[in-house]
């Protein structure tokens, strides 16, 4: 993905996601939980900036996205759903597989490109689908970092070509 962005970090205002899925238990009761040591510190862009409208904001590019986009790496919604595709498998419903398990997403000893890539593969499936519902949540636009990720397998990197957001 090439994506240019004006210096500084672009940021838009914050409204509250739609409530993503409850997690589902793992054999034995639990609810795990996802390492935050494997969600980049930063996706890029700051949600509430650039506002165009009452719920509309601009990301990279000047692209136009929900001024909630992206959620913060703490957001219970975007953890709840985290855990959720990591713990059944698919988010936001069968159709959608995760490529990845919980244990293998926490998995400190794995900082392989190709885990790299399936850790951003999921978050970018939730981020996609924050709602609950496939295809209502924010865009790729929204996070250029996952983007990179997905497509290197370097964690947490920003594109060059989107200047400085994020840092």
């Amino acid at each position: 993905m090439a994506a240019t962005a004006s210096a500084g970090t672009i940021r838009c205002r914050h409204a509250e996601p739609a409530p993503a899925p409850e997690p589902v238990p793992q054999a034995g009761g639990s609810f795990g939980a996802v390492d935050p040591q494997f969600i980049p510190p930063s996706f890029g862009v700051v949600a509430n900036q650039g506002r165009v409208d009452s719920v509309t904001c601009t990301g990279i590019n000047g692209a136009l996205i929900p001024c909630n986009c992206p959620p913060a790496r703490d957001d219970a919604k975007f953890l709840g759903g985290l855990n959720a595709a990591l713990t059944q498998g698919f988010f936001p419903n069968p159709s959608i597989k995760t490529p990845i398990t919980l244990a293998k997403f926490n998995d400190a000893s794995d900082k392989s490109p190709n885990t790299n890539k399936q850790r951003a593969t999921a978050m970018i499936q939730v981020m996609q689908s924050l709602s609950g519902t496939l295809g209502k949540g924010c865009p790729g636009v929204s996070f250029p970092t996952l983007i990179n990720q997905q497509r290197t397998g370097e964690f947490g990197v920003l594109p060059a070509s989107v200047g400085n957001a994020g840092k």
